[in-house]
């Protein structure tokens, strides 16, 4: 099954305008409004220790799509043993739709550490394992200096 781009403009519209919808989608460029490239702002979860923090992601669909899982990059750095250094994170839904993504990416925030095996940040999951403390005091450092709300500009168009 191959999804079109009026089909993902259709699911994009319907989000955008479903009142019970708690995400903020929307097309990843204004000036190119690609349909297969969206963005989100993602606060860190209360109670995590990636809370206080804003992070722009970048969703990306391929053709496949619901039959695949979109690909998702955060834009801002984090130090996340699931999120590789370039921003690509490791993510394993129950279901490929996108409400089901966003969920799991938002558990990232309180499960850094499950399965480390297949951890993408190398630097983190080596803190992680050897330090626990550290890594946890490394990742509130790198929310207070690179997940700042202001910091989002940025990434507008």
């Amino acid at each position: 099954m191959v999804v079109t781009k009026e089909e993902i403009r259709t699911l994009l519209n319907k989000l955008q305008n479903d009142p019970n919808n708690r995400f903020d989608f929307d097309y990843f460029s204004e000036k190119n409004k690609n349909p297969f490239e969206w963005k989100v702002v993602l606060e860190g979860s209360q109670g995590s220790i990636y809370e206080n923090g804003y992070y722009m992601l970048k969703i990306v669909f391929s053709e496949n799509y619901p039959n695949s899982c979109p690909s998702v990059y955060f834009m801002n750095k984090i130090f996340h043993p699931h999120i590789h250094s370039s921003g690509s994170a490791c993510i394993h839904p129950e279901k490929n739709d996108i409400l089901s993504v966003m969920e799991c990416v938002e558990n990232m925030f309180f499960y850094y550490d499950a399965d480390l095996s297949h951890a993408y940040g190398e630097e983190p999951r080596t803190t992680l394992e050897k330090n626990r403390d550290q890594f946890i005091q490394k990742a509130q450092q790198w929310v207070n200096q690179y997940a700042k709300l202001e910091d989002l500009d940025k990434f507008y168009d």
